[in-house]
Order: structure tokens, then sequence, then C-alpha cells
């Protein structure tokens, strides 16, 4: 099993070929754009509240990552805040190949013909985050925004995506 690797610094997009160039428009760079603008909006205000509750200013670490079969991701955490135990908001934009019959499975209506392809190259992107606030009277927060995309099947001309 491959490892992801850390990075120093989150690179300015973690797509391939020509969608990574800062002007694309396809759907997967606009969704990209959009996560790494949700977790920094997010982030910007939990630290806000932090500030604003006397509590010293706690910030968020960030820890970056590639994945060796492509993409990456940004992992954001505070921690020990005044208001918020422990928060989280993280982005991440995989590459990878899933098989033929969990392709089948996640898309019936979309499967008829593919009995004898090959594996099916996907594309994952999404952001997500869980925080929990210290007073435990607060609601636990959570969401998960994605976006998935498959490729035709190899061994295929098409595939519904």
């Amino acid at each position: 099993m491959e490892r992801e690797t850390p990075e120093a610094a989150p690179p300015p997009t973690f797509l391939r070929g020509e969608e990574a160039s800062s002007g694309s428009s396809s759907a997967r760079a606009r969704f990209e754009r959009l996560i790494r603008r949700v977790q920094a909006e997010v982030c910007a205000a939990l630290e806000a509240v932090e500030e604003g509750s006397g509590g010293g200013g706690v910030v968020f670490r960030e820890d970056a990552w590639t994945r060796p079969g492509g993409g990456g991701g940004i992992s954001r955490v505070l921690q020990g805040g005044h208001v918020f135990e422990k928060a989280a908001v993280n982005v991440s934009v995989v590459y990878g190949v899933m098989p033929p019959d969990a392709y089948r499975a996640a898309r019936p209506d979309a499967a008829a013909g593919v009995e004898k392809a090959g594996p099916v190259p996907f594309f994952a992107a999404g952001v997500s985050s869980v925080i929990h606030p210290n007073n435990p009277f607060a609601p636990t927060l959570h969401f998960n925004y994605r976006y998935f995309e498959t490729e035709a099947p190899q061994g295929t001309t098409s595939a519904a995506k």
C-alpha cells in the first residue's frame, strides 16, 4: 500500500494536466477552488471566535499531503481553544481507480454493458469539518461537501459521470 507524503506547503492545486492551470474552468478546477475558499473562510471565522472570546488567539495548524495515486489534501486543526476544544477543516482532491464491481454497485443505471470492463478511474474532492466546543451543552458540528466523478471503465468507450 502506498503512503501519503507530507508536504512543506500546499501546492497551488492538486489537479493534473491541463486542469492544473490557474485559469481552468473545468468542474474539477472550480470545485477545488470552492473547497479551498470554504476551508479558508471557516478557519478564519473560527479563529475570530477564539480571538474575540479572550482565549488568546489560538490558530489552526496546517498539514499538506500528497497521494501517490494522484492528488492530495490540506488538513487544518485547531486545539485547546477557549471556545473550541478541537476543530478540524480538511480538504482533499484525489484520483484513483475503483474496481468494476464497486462501479456497478454505485451506478447500476450506468453500468449496463461493463460486465467485462476493467478498473474505473475516478476523481473525488471535498471539504469536511468536525468542530467540538468546550461547552458540554453546545452541540458538536459536522459537515461534508463532496464531488465524485468517474471516467469510462477501462476497456469501454463511455460512462456516465
